[in-house]
């Protein structure tokens, strides 16, 4: 359980990085030879079948780079924050999944061997919809026990 919220919080500090690298002009879309990134797209959070509060949906940045579709936000310390990690591919997969939901850290993984979660994608164009259960632990209290919550998340990613 240490290191699905290791993982997680990994994950989240990884995605607070790339947005801080990216344009908050609201939306936008960036080209840099393989690299193409948007920002300000229509972006939806679900967690339990309710929006995500907290979360700044106009932070939300989606970077294609070297075969992989970074997804992330920008509210992260204490708030909601979400990061994603897929493949660039016609049939996408998610590789990492990290979210912070009312102070549990809950992803969807395989790291070394260990599979947390689950999570599909299906693909619209320039639309991802992803979906499935994210698992982890109350940050304050991980021994408490594990927490899973349900999830869909769509976001605009050109």
């Amino acid at each position: 359980m240490n290191r699905v919220v290791a993982g997680a919080l990994g994950l989240l500090a990884g995605a607070a990085l790339l947005v801080g690298c990216s344009d908050d002009k609201g939306a936008s879309t960036a080209s840099a030879g393989d690299t193409q990134a948007s920002t300000g797209g229509s972006t939806e959070v679900k967690v339990d079948g309710k929006d995500l509060a907290g979360l700044d949906l106009n932070s939300v940045t989606c970077v294609k780079q070297g075969g992989k579709i970074t997804v992330a936000s920008g509210a992260i310390g204490g708030q909601q924050g979400l990061g994603i990690l897929m493949t660039d591919e016609a049939t996408p997969t998610v590789e990492s999944l990290a979210m912070v939901v009312d102070g549990s850290a809950l992803a969807v993984s395989q790291m070394g061997g260990v599979k947390s979660g689950s999570a599909d994608v299906k693909v619209d164009g320039s639309t991802y919809t992803i979906t499935g259960e994210a698992t982890g632990a109350d940050i304050k209290n991980p021994m408490a026990g594990m927490v899973t919550k349900p999830f869909t998340v769509t976001v605009s990613c050109k």
